[in-house]
């Protein structure tokens, strides 16, 4: 059974860590329900902006833009015919 130490550190037990997802440096808030501690892993905000996807994949290169993805599909359906 998890005790708590002098310094106020918990260890979790490892089948709570694999089932929450959790991984070092994971954000964890806690919340006091009467006699109980409610802790719940923080989720972050993930940038999902279509402009910025080419960033977050760590592309380098030209991108263009949805008028040229769309003008470029049916060009690319004919001479895939």
């Amino acid at each position: 059974m998890p005790t708590l130490s002098i310094h106020g550190d918990v260890h979790i037990p490892d089948n709570i860590i694999h089932a929450l997802g959790l991984n070092p440096g994971a954000e964890l808030a806690f919340e006091r329900q009467g006699d109980a501690i409610i802790m719940r892993p923080v989720k972050t905000k993930k940038i999902s902006r279509v402009d910025q996807g080419p960033k977050i994949l760590g592309y380098t290169g030209s991108t263009v833009s949805l008028e040229e993805m769309d003008a470029a599909i049916p060009k690319s359906a004919v001479q895939s015919l």
